[in-house]
């Protein structure tokens, strides 16, 4: 991890993600570039002034958190979804960092910045909703079987954790119409042993990129993804949840829509979203 962009509001929760951020750039001697956008709505006169006080309040909160030395602050004029992703874009940025917080109706996450940056991100989004107390140690990784949880789970290494479990959930076919434990077991083994082939062919790639990384732990589980991996995440204690996002349209749109979308909208701890490579800019 060389370059990050951290997109502020100058608000609580903008301040979380700063702060995490700050961190992320300290372990890996990455370069930081905090970007405040300015809304090209506004009277000249309002922008001028909105732009001047963010970078001066941005470059006194980073002197006095002692972040300053490979930082660089940037305000932008214009809408703050699209100047996030051009910035984004411009620099390489190898993680985008935003503010997370809970939002209580669906619609209104679908208008926030946080999501429209999401959906269009070429660049992994990092979503920050609680405070940077410590590194991130424990890394849930949602995964399906699909490219998208294949780059989830490369991911999480990026962020050099102590451990990483895996977390797939399956269910019954037909579930009401079969009894015994017997066929409960085979399922569950059958889960058990994909999800294992599966992860140990993306640790192939994995461990070439990082010869030390942990062995991850694989946990079938039987339920719903969502309440799923909400439980597991909690139980876990994870810090950070790496998911796919699923792309733009189609069936693939619509899992993120559902899934992704409420794991987004009301995190069990901070999030980072990765689209497949083989995908962006389609």
């Amino acid at each position: 991890m060389r370059t990050i962009l951290i997109a502020t509001d100058l608000s609580a929760r903008s301040d979380r993600a700063l702060d995490r951020a700050l961190m992320l750039a300290r372990e890996h001697g990455a370069d930081l570039t905090v970007l405040h956008v300015v809304d090209d709505a506004l009277p000249q006169a309002v922008i001028d002034r909105q732009g001047r006080e963010a970078a001066e309040a941005i470059r006194a909160y980073l002197a006095a958190r002692g972040g300053g030395r490979s930082s660089s602050v940037e305000v932008a004029v214009g809408t703050a979804d699209r100047e996030i992703r051009r910035r984004a874009a411009g620099i390489g940025a190898d993680v985008v960092v935003l503010g997370a917080h809970r939002v209580g109706e669906a619609d209104s996450f679908r208008g926030s910045t946080a999501w429209k940056v999401l959906r269009e991100s070429d660049q992994p989004v990092l979503l920050v909703r609680n405070p940077a107390l410590e590194a991130y140690r424990r890394v849930a990784v949602a995964f399906d079987f699909s490219v998208h949880s294949e780059e989830a789970l490369r991911l999480a290494y990026r962020f050099r954790p102590e451990e990483v479990s895996v977390v797939h959930a399956y269910h019954v076919p037909y579930e009401g119409f079969l009894c015994g434990p017997d066929t409960a077991s085979d399922i569950r083994d059958q889960a058990r042993t994909e999800l294992a082939g599966a992860v140990g062919d993306v640790m192939a790639s994995v461990r070439g990129a990082f010869p030390e990384a942990v062995e991850p732990r694989s946990l079938p589980c039987h339920g719903e993804p969502l309440e799923t991996l909400w439980q597991q995440c909690r139980q876990l204690r994870a810090d950070l949840l790496a998911i796919g996002t699923h792309g733009r349209t189609g069936l693939a749109h619509a899992v993120f829509g559902s899934v992704a979308e409420s794991l987004l909208r009301n995190p069990p701890c901070d999030v980072v979203a990765v689209r497949a490579v083989a995908e962006r800019g389609s």
